[in-house]
């Protein structure tokens, strides 16, 4: 959960990627993405078989994604009340974003970013730091870039942001987007796909489309998967 991106192209179409750094097993069974219904809504999303949750959702309205940390690398405890890829589906549970952040209990929880993203184009920030929730507002008329604050400290996410600067410089579209978290590569001024050490590298690439036709796509990097997409109806 580990590296997102938010882009609104030149023909408005709403640009959410997202890539998934972990350990490869626990990647194995994610392969591809399972309709739920949650709330009486259809919730598109790829599983973690050992949460039961996930790392990113839509239900063709809000585009839910989660990153672990909030702003800096925290001290791991031995125990947390339940997994963070519970969130999301509980966040779908509800019936719109503010009845969420009213009712969810943060505590227990290891830290975390999550990143709520409407058809509207407005961006929820929602940060826990095991002491307080920290909420904010943005918009999607210019572009967003966040990275783990477990795995990437401040230097490398300064080198993302440059990176993805660099990379708008021309016009991008739903494609550009992808390769730019696909293409890897050893230095992250070069690259966003670069193996954090031996055990933990990009294992999974979502990217959901918010057009006219709405699309998920989806590839499991592990065990060549083929890239899959899903239209949001």
């Amino acid at each position: 959960m580990c590296c997102l991106t938010i882009y609104k192209t030149k023909d408005d179409k709403l640009v959410i990627t997202h890539n998934r750094d972990e350990q490869p097993a626990r990647q194995v069974s994610a392969n591809k993405v399972i309709t739920k219904i949650i709330n009486d809504r259809r919730v598109f999303m790829p599983e973690d078989s050992l949460s039961g949750g996930t790392w990113i959702g839509t239900d063709d309205v809000t585009v839910a994604a989660l990153l672990n940390g909030f702003k800096e690398k925290h001290i791991r405890k031995p125990y947390y009340r339940a997994s963070r890829g519970s969130i999301i589906p509980s966040l779908f549970n509800e019936k719109d974003i503010d009845t969420f952040v009213r009712r969810f209990d943060p505590y227990g929880f290891e830290p975390f970013t999550l990143i709520l993203v409407n058809r509207n184009e407005k961006v929820f920030e929602i940060g826990w730091d095991e002491k307080n929730m920290h909420i904010s507002m943005l918009t999607c008329d210019t572009p967003l870039i966040y990275s783990s604050a477990t795995l990437y400290d401040g230097v490398i996410q300064s080198q993302r942001k440059n990176l993805f600067k660099r990379y708008l410089q021309k016009d991008m579209n739903a494609d550009d987007l992808w390769l730019f978290h696909k293409n890897k590569g050893d230095d992250h001024g070069n690259y966003i796909n670069v193996d954090y050490n031996n055990e933990i590298s990009t294992v999974a690439i979502s990217q959901i489309v918010f057009a006219d036709k709405s699309t998920f796509y989806y590839q499991s990097l592990v065990n060549n998967n083929s890239k899959l997409s899903f239209i949001l109806a």
